[in-house]
């Protein structure tokens, strides 16, 4: 069969254009091979920068890091210690890194929390008062961690934390006891320690309208009860008034679990003050989300959405 010149000469075209889109691909993919190698080469470099930079850091705040373990370490409960306490009748308020910054840095604002003057001082009275405001009160700071972050938050706020801690000579008890630390390191031992808090209690549930709480069957299907109060899902704080004197109006709860961020801090020991009512109060932040993620493989309580 002959082939007409224009279709041969159209084939030959064809097939000059295929090499030349060949060639082009091979050049394409040799940038592509060469620009992730320099990617992983950079991402190398950072790491180690990073990773130098660290222990920079931890060699230039030895002495920082003595005082912190000093003053708050060294006269620290255990997390399984502390959930005892709570089993035993005591109520908590806890301080993590937004607490902390909101007492001490009167710029800072977390996501559902603006920073105020009033809310820094109720924190800071509140932990100066430790020794006085109630024996059943206990007040927990982190455990001390020397992560990135937390040489950070150290490096921040130990010069304006430290005269606070002085005010008080009482243990401190440990404020990872919702976190996902807590369930890493005892396990089923720690679910069993937490349920005999609420054991057979009537339970008033106080947090902010779509919280990530949940009462979930695995952790306390053996309260008595359940009464939820909804606050403010964010800046809950301006109404914390209106909300102790809903609280104050409410019989037959035996604890309270408050999962209300700062505010909830402020909150836990006013309902264990005197003026509370000497009322059983648990500041228990994201234990549920914490359980979750730990022996369910959930996500870390923080990338959780909010629910309307």
């Amino acid at each position: 069969m002959l082939i007409e010149p224009d279709a041969v000469a159209l084939l030959s075209s064809i097939n000059v254009n295929l090499d030349k889109a060949v060639q082009l691909l091979a050049k394409q993919s040799k940038i592509i091979e060469d620009q992730s190698r320099n990617i992983a080469k950079l991402q190398s470099e950072s790491w180690e920068q990073a990773r130098m930079l660290e222990v920079i850091g931890r060699i230039e705040m030895q002495d920082v890091l003595v005082e912190v373990r000093h003053h708050i370490q060294s006269r620290q409960m255990s997390m399984m210690e502390t959930v005892n306490e709570l089993a035993a009748g005591k109520s908590i308020a806890r301080w993590g890194d937004g607490e902390i910054k909101l007492m001490l840095q009167p710029e800072f604002d977390l996501m559902f929390q603006k920073s105020s003057p009033q809310l820094a001082s109720d924190l800071r009275a509140l932990m100066i008062g430790y020794d006085s405001v109630s024996s059943d009160l206990l007040l927990a700071l982190p455990t001390v961690y020397t992560t990135r972050l937390w040489m950070g938050i150290w490096a921040e706020n130990w010069h304006k934390l430290k005269p606070v801690l002085q005010a008080s000579t009482s243990r401190w008890a440990n404020t990872h006891i919702s976190r996902p630390p807590f369930f890493q390191r005892h396990g089923r031992d720690a679910v069993d320690a937490w349920r005999k808090v609420w054991d057979g209690k009537r339970v008033c549930v106080v947090a902010g309208k779509g919280s990530r709480f949940e009462m979930i069957p695995e952790l306390f299907d053996n309260v008595a009860s359940v009464v939820r109060i909804d606050s403010e899902p964010t800046d809950a704080y301006p109404t914390l008034e209106d909300l102790k004197l809903r609280l104050d109006s409410l019989a037959d709860v035996d604890i309270f679990l408050i999962a209300l961020g700062p505010s909830g801090t402020v909150l836990a020991g006013y309902l264990a003050s005197e003026v509370g009512g000497r009322r059983q109060a648990v500041d228990i932040g994201h234990l549920a989300s914490s359980y979750l993620n730990v022996f369910r493989g959930g996500r870390m309580p923080e990338q959780l959405p909010t629910r309307n």
